[in-house]
């Protein structure tokens, strides 16, 4: 082993050796230094991005960061949370580049920006974002009608307002955020107006600073998201670290599924209600480091600019995530994540069925998202067109859908079941545990039936409903059901 003195010897030989433009090369530092200050003094840990270029830099504790001279001339970016995101063109010896930063608190009087109508309204620069929103739950989360039904004293059968008045303050908080105090909609949602019928909308979304640190799941909607409202010009918040306006900022909750859990996790009245986020922290997904963004708001490969002709920049489409958060609708996203096998065997005295159902690339349970959501997985076997009844296996209750007593079958989901099991009842009236008998992410589970041996065929099929069956009669709502997979397998 060398000397630290024989070492130096060596380096010294072979650099004698070596062409004067690489010593050149050597002795001069091929980089050109960028300072990020701010009013406090340099800032730490700032991204800097270059246009048409895929690397992202940071400055170090003194707020610098050295760069490729190779980038000379090149437009750059400037993003750090809490500060607006600043623009440059980096010069040969260097740039200082100075932030703005946000300012703290939030004022409450302040004007939402209306997502479509006026001068300056959001899809005037962002159409394409605009229309997909439009299209999603979020445009209708504070006038759906089985929603209103659900809250309404008038309406027969369920009733939020007639069975727990004291609670109607709670739903605004999720289904209509931007309602401030003193305005129609905050303490009866069914009175909501102006912007706010627009349910979640765009301005509210990008006031989003942050998350306070309270307990996710016990603060719901606008009172778990840290909102930064400006008394003078104007913010908007994202995950972008180069947005060419000079009012926008980046912040990092916008690409974490913690963004989502204020509507998406909740216990109300005693009852855990929304329980999507924490399913996704318990999930492979989670494990793996995918966020609930990375299904739905996943981009489509269409969009190039989010504001074409009013200073956006084209982009890499795969790089700019989509509003259409679910993605070919809600049977599409149903079928990617349902894989299903069927088996029937006829033997000498009976015919077994075996069916087998497979969660995958989901990030939570499936069916998610409000409790009353379920599916139901029918077996049905037929001879000579008469339906047979199963001689063994699990068969549907009465108060899953009464039409289907008896027929074999197992339900997906959370029924709040009365205290002598014979019906359903609404989470504000829960008084027991809650079944959860939902397909858990990539665990597959198989159900066996058998049937009488003159069995000539098997329909397996799977469906969805968003309520239970009693009350989308009691109400008169149209059926939403959703049928996921229908299959026949005939018996020669």
């Amino acid at each position: 082993m060398r000397s630290p003195v024989q070492a130096v010897l060596v380096f010294t030989i072979l650099m004698g050796f070596l062409p004067h433009t690489l010593l050149v090369f050597v002795r001069e530092i091929p980089s050109v230094r960028i300072f990020v200050v701010g009013p406090d003094g340099p800032i730490e840990g700032t991204f800097i991005t270059f246009e048409h270029h895929s690397f992202v830099f940071q400055t170090d504790g003194l707020g610098h960061c050295d760069i490729a001279n190779s980038l000379v001339n090149r437009k750059f970016a400037v993003a750090r949370e809490g500060y607006f995101i600043a623009h440059d063109q980096l010069l040969s010896k260097g740039n200082t580049v100075r932030l703005r930063k946000i300012s703290q608190g939030d004022a409450t009087d302040y004007d939402w920006v209306h997502p479509l109508e006026g001068e300056q309204n959001c899809a005037s620069c962002h159409a394409q974002i605009a229309q997909q929103w439009k299209q999603g739950a979020h445009f209708f989360s504070s006038t759906g009608h089985r929603f209103l039904d659900m809250y309404s004293e008038r309406k027969k059968g369920w009733s939020l307002s007639r069975d727990l008045p004291e609670g109607k303050t709670v739903c605004a908080s999720c289904h209509a955020p931007g309602v401030g105090a003193g305005q129609p909609g905050l303490d009866d949602i069914s009175e909501v107006s102006g912007i706010n019928k627009l349910g979640v909308h765009c301005d509210f979304c990008h006031k989003v600073e942050g998350v306070k640190k309270v307990e996710v799941g016990f603060a719901h909607g606008r009172d778990l998201l840290r909102l930064s409202r400006p008394e003078k010009g104007q913010v908007f918040f994202g995950p972008m670290k180069d947005a060419t306006r000079d009012d926008n900022s980046f912040s990092p909750i916008y690409q974490q599924s913690l963004y989502c859990a204020s509507c998406h996790e909740g216990t109300l009245f005693g009852m855990h209600v929304y329980s999507t986020y924490s399913e996704w922290q318990k999930s492979p997904a989670a494990a793996k480091g995918l966020q609930c963004q990375a299904c739905h708001m996943k981009p489509d490969g269409t969009m190039q600019n989010i504001a074409p002709g009013k200073g956006g920049s084209n982009r890499n489409p795969m790089e700019l995530a989509s509003h259409q958060l679910m993605p070919g609708g809600l049977k599409q996203m149903l079928q990617n994540s349902i894989l299903h096998e069927e088996e029937v065997i006829q033997g000498a005295t009976d015919c077994m069925v075996k069916v087998q159902l497979k969660a995958v690339n989901v990030g939570h349970k499936v069916p998610t998202g409000y409790i009353d959501r379920h599916m139901i997985l029918q077996v049905r076997a037929k001879f000579q067109g008469e339906e047979l009844k199963p001689i063994e296996g699990l068969t549907l209750g009465h108060w899953v859908d009464k039409a289907l007593v008896g027929n074999a079958g197992v339900l997906f989901g959370r029924p709040l079941l009365n205290t002598d099991k014979q019906g359903v009842q609404p989470f504000w009236q829960g008084d027991v545990d809650i079944v959860d008998s939902r397909l858990e992410p990539e665990m597959a589970k198989a159900w066996v039936w058998k049937f009488p041996r003159e069995t000539e065929s098997v329909q397996v099929s799977l469906i969805y409903r968003p309520f239970w069956k009693e009350q989308q009669l009691i109400k008169g709502w149209a059926s939403q059901d959703v049928m996921v997979f229908e299959k026949t397998l005939i018996i020669k």
